[in-house]
């Protein structure tokens, strides 16, 4: 098994005033090399931090409190801000959800393509002319401004400013949020052929289960700063109560409520769904660790985990 990238008991915390909130806890997991692997949650979950955290991109409110970033065997955490810059692009690049916001309307098109580029040996202009092909866009919009293209046509700028130097790894996160649903599907299909073509691994962050099923190789579903189930959808169903909630399969009513909630331990202790889990039970009401169920799958909960570790 090789892995792109690695993340170790990673902790992410933001400053408010004297005070540390919690943001991003015990998160363990891993990328193929090669892999398309989706991470799905709700808005608030913690996603885009973690893509900020493997891109060594937090706000400065924000830290890392524990854990490594493993990106081909390096902790990245442990270099330093000149050395992180000459990784960005090159092992690891990142596609945003709103184009149009990180694309520089100043500048033309073709230029945002060469900054994009780190050292290499190739003729830059005809290495540009091939990515943008292998975007589907035509030479000559080099030349035209982001606010002159569509907002399908800047997104496909930027999966080629994340392709062009050959990236063992590229992050999307949300990357079709702001899309119609006939560009959504162009996207995808696209990414799809990038990684047939070029095989990087691929974490594609989203809120869509549906659409993480129809793509993933594996899925992560995140639940408040907790990746809470890992599965593959061609092999097995998702068995945590939460993602049975997103895909629609359990009634999102609660119950249970008779199950007391003790005023002296931190909920952030426990299950993290448990005040809204429809399968709680007493003995929930503890610290619950991921089980890995095998080498690639797990779930972080009593009832449907089962204690065969890494």
């Amino acid at each position: 098994m090789e892995y792109v990238l690695k993340i170790v008991n990673l902790a992410v915390s933001r400053r408010e005033r004297t005070q540390l909130i919690p943001v991003l806890n015990d998160i363990n997991f891993f990328v193929e090399k090669g892999e398309l692997f989706c991470l799905v949650g709700e808005s608030g979950s913690g996603k885009t931090t973690l893509a900020l955290s493997i891109m060594r991109l937090l706000p400065k409110s924000f830290v890392v409190t524990s854990g490594e970033i493993l990106l081909n065997g390096q902790n990245i955490l442990n270099v330093n801000e000149q050395s992180i810059r000459s990784i960005r692009g090159k092992d690891i690049s990142i596609i945003f959800q709103d184009p149009g916001a990180y694309l520089d309307p100043l500048f033309t098109v073709g230029v945002h393509l060469q900054e994009a580029l780190h050292g290499t040996t190739e003729d830059k202009n005809q290495l540009i002319t091939k990515t943008l092909k292998d975007v589907g866009l035509e030479p000559e919009i080099q030349l035209v401004y982001p606010h002159q293209i569509s907002g399908g046509q800047q997104q496909r700028v930027m999966i080629a400013m994340a392709l062009i130097n050959n990236p063992s790894i590229i992050i999307a996160d949300e990357p079709t949020t702001a899309l119609d649903v006939l560009t959504t599907r162009q996207i995808i299909n696209l990414l799809s052929k990038i990684r047939e073509k070029y095989h990087p691994a691929i974490f594609f962050i989203t809120h869509d289960l549906e659409l993480a099923m129809s793509i993933g190789i594996r899925i992560g579903i995140m639940y408040k700063g907790h990746i809470v189930e890992i599965f593959r959808p061609d092999r097995e169903k998702p068995l945590h109560p939460y993602s049975g909630i997103l895909l629609g399969n359990i009634d999102k009513k609660y119950f249970n409520e008779k199950i007391p909630v003790s005023s002296q331990t931190d909920i952030n202790d426990w299950c993290p769904f448990f005040e809204k889990c429809p399968e709680r039970e007493q003995k929930c009401q503890k610290k619950i660790p991921f089980i890995w169920r095998d080498s690639l799958t797990g779930i972080r909960c009593i009832k449907h985990g089962r204690n065969h570790q890494m």
